[in-house]
């Protein structure tokens, strides 16, 4: 009896410490997720829509290279007051190791292989960018360069600010996503390795939805359902309608003025599952401001997933990547979606593979 009760005594000891080490286990994603919600609300009592508004937003990023990223979230009403604060995450919960991140006339860019977040601000020509570090639980800020911009203008009509990416090597911009948006936190460690240019597998038009390769052709003639989702912040969120409804004077964005025309469409595989999306470049007429309409179908839903402003000229590579040509530059993006859940990854111009 007695050799029973030491058994079960040392199964309760065992069992104890599984839930102690459980319990202690870090959960940043929860816990960012929390705070991302709180500011939403605030944002909302303030009157802003946050399914349309890049005014608001956040980002997770390893700054320290411990393994767990930091939360970085901007808030304000215009370049003159959008601040920053930063969050990291130890012991089991989260907490700010700053408040009063000055983010007007700002963009974030990666720091590989440093202990650092860089923060470059530009305005009227003049610009300079910071290294933030995470150091015994508080940010410090070390200043890379500084750039003005005017003064080499007298010399070259063609001269352009100094990024980050050309003074630190591998820095890449980094993208702010929309307060609701849980696809950084949900897609973390895709979105990491996708950065890092490792790529799911090339572009594949072999498995059709239904295994039907006029799948999408049919849905856009005969005014199939589909759930219509903004992709980068500018559209309108018209949630499941008809394919020809969408295409309707604002509709797709309240800013239209003629119903959307489809000018052209083509096949890719965007997210490296084998099955290929249909993209849709629009305009309401020539001269007008363009839009594109990602169409993907998940477990039976079609979804479409809408871009305002979309270049005139696109390339999909082999990895599924965009490469947008618009007039005065060029920029990669990759479409990152999940369900009712997307956005546009800008990624760095090298990680185009033709």
């Amino acid at each position: 009896m007695r050799r029973v009760s030491c058994f079960f005594l040392i199964l309760a000891l065992l069992l104890g410490l599984g839930a102690v080490a459980s319990a202690e286990e870090p959960d940043w994603a929860a816990a960012y997720t929390a705070i991302l919600e709180k500011k939403a609300e605030e944002v909302r009592a303030g009157g802003e829509d946050l399914m349309t508004s890049y005014s608001n937003g956040y980002l997770v990023y390893d700054i320290d290279k411990d393994g767990v990223p930091e939360l970085l979230v901007k808030t304000g009403t215009c370049e003159a007051d959008y601040m920053g604060s930063i969050y990291t995450f130890s012991g089991g919960e989260a907490r700010c190791v700053c408040d009063d991140l000055y983010l007007g006339h700002s963009s974030l860019y990666s720091d590989p292989g440093e202990n650092g977040l860089i923060l470059m601000n530009g305005h009227m020509g003049y610009a300079w960018a910071e290294r933030l570090s995470l150091t015994d639980g508080s940010i410090q800020a070390e200043t890379l360069y500084e750039d003005d911009l005017n003064e080499r203008l007298q010399k070259d009509p063609d001269a352009e600010y100094v990024y980050p990416g050309e003074v630190v090597p591998g820095a890449a911009y980094i993208d702010l996503a929309r307060l609701e948006l849980r696809l950084p936190i949900s897609h973390y460690a895709e979105l990491e390795e996708l950065r890092a240019g490792r790529y799911p597998g090339a572009v594949a038009c072999g498995d059709y939805p239904n295994g039907d390769p006029a799948f999408f052709e049919t849905l856009i003639r005969e005014n199939g359902e589909v759930v219509a989702v903004t992709a980068d912040g500018y559209t309108a969120n018209p949630g499941r309608i008809g394919f020809q409804e969408l295409l309707k004077q604002n509709v797709a964005a309240n800013w239209m003025d003629a119903d959307l025309q489809i000018v052209s469409s083509q096949l890719a595989d965007l997210n490296g599952d084998g099955q290929p999306e249909c993209i849709l470049d629009l305009e309401q007429g020539e001269g007008r401001e363009p839009m594109r309409f990602y169409l993907a179908e998940q477990d039976g839903t079609v979804y479409a997933y809408l871009q305002n402003y979309a270049s005139t000229n696109l390339t999909v590579d082999r990895n599924g990547n965009l490469l947008n040509d618009y007039s005065y530059y060029t920029q990669l993006n990759r479409l990152i979606f999940d369900r009712e859940d997307a956005m546009l990854l800008t990624l760095p111009m090298d990680a185009f593979a033709p």
